[in-house]
Formats: C-alpha cells, sequence, structure tokens
C-alpha cells in the first residue's frame, strides 16, 4: 500500500478507531503507528508519542492459549464464521451416510442419520444467527452421540487398521476444538457485553 493511500486509510478512521489502533500498535507497521500518532496529536486526542505508555493505549496482554483471544470485532466474525462453516461440512457425514443407509434399505438407521445432519445444520444456523454459548456444548452432546453410536453399531471396526483409529482420532479432537472454541469465543464475547 503506498504511503499516501496509508496515510488516507488512517485520516479516515474515526477518533475511537484511531484509538484503537494505537492501543494494538504493535499489530501494525512502524510506518502505520507513525501516521496513526500524528493524526491523534493533529486531532488533539493525545498531546505526545509518550502518552501511549500509559494505560489508556496500552493493550491488554493475554497469556498464550489453545484458544486466542481476538481483539477486533472484524477478527472475531472471520474466525466465528469460518468455524461454524466448518460445522456445515461436518453435517455432511451424518447426511452422506443416512443417505447410503436408505439405499441399503436400512430405514431406521438411514432416517437416524439424516435427522441427526440436519438437527446438526439447524443447530449451526440458530448459533450463527443468535451468538448463543450454549449451543456449542448441545453439538459437542450430539457429535459425542453420534460418533459413540456408529462406532458401537459397526462390530467390523474390530478390524480397522491404526491408521483409521487415527484418522477418526483426529478428526474427533479437530471437531471438539472446534466446538470448545466456538464456546469459547461467545463466551468472552458475552462477557464482554
Amino acid at each position: 500500500m503506498e504511503k499516501d493511500e496509508l496515510r488516507n486509510r488512517i485520516c479516515s478512521l474515526d477518533d475511537n478507531a484511531l484509538e484503537e489502533l494505537l492501543s494494538q500498535r504493535d499489530a501494525y507497521e512502524p510506518e502505520a503507528v507513525d501516521i496513526a500518532v500524528q493524526e491523534a496529536i493533529d486531532r488533539q486526542l493525545i498531546q505526545s508519542k509518550d502518552e501511549l505508555k500509559g494505560a489508556r493505549f496500552t493493550e491488554k496482554r493475554h497469556p498464550k492459549s489453545l484458544f486466542p483471544y481476538l481483539h477486533r470485532e472484524k477478527q472475531f466474525q472471520k474466525v466465528f464464521g469460518s468455524l461454524v462453516r466448518s460445522l456445515y461440512l461436518v453435517a455432511l457425514i451424518p447426511l452422506i451416510f443416512g443417505a447410503l443407509k436408505m439405499v441399503e434399505m436400512q430405514q431406521q438407521q438411514g432416517l437416524g442419520m439424516l435427522g441427526l445432519g440436519l438437527l446438526w445444520i439447524g443447530l449451526s444456523i440458530r448459533m450463527q444467527k443468535r451468538k448463543d454459548a450454549r449451543i456449542p456444548l448441545l453439538l459437542m452432546v450430539i457429535f459425542v452421540t453420534g460418533l459413540m453410536q456408529f462406532l458401537l453399531s459397526r462390530p467390523e471396526h474390530l478390524n480397522w487398521q491404526l491408521t483409521d483409529f487415527l484418522v477418526l482420532g483426529i478428526a474427533t479432537l479437530l471437531v471438539i476444538y472446534g466446538l470448545v472454541y466456538l464456546r469459547v469465543l461467545l463466551a468472552r464475547r458475552q462477557g464482554k457485553q
């Protein structure tokens, strides 16, 4: 980005956005920070660069975590959206298995799997719209219940190779991690409001 374009972009920020940029200045290039500091001085939001050392412009540091803190709304929206879209992909698994069971004339199992997939999608949509922190917990219960039903209803799993168990284990951990992170994100967000 050219310097003039960068300057125009920073100068077009409102006072709150400019102060937020200054409080999170470690995440920006030094050139952008210098422009923001000069703009804040011109607007008389600060008197000098030394004021950035005060509590007002010191970003809260969070310890390293398995579940990173998202400081900006835009970050939250992107990560939250990505995690919810991954939930829709997870719903494909019971939907596909349910359809295959229906083709094999195993109606009861097929309908159960299809219902599970549709329930998963419905709850994912509800969570996306309402941002309810309880829904990831409900999805986790559904996921673990469905996984246990799958494993217990298939005696041929005893013939699986080690790689089969590894793939299933890693996929399970990824889904659980995504659900727990969604829960953490939504709980943190509700705590801020």
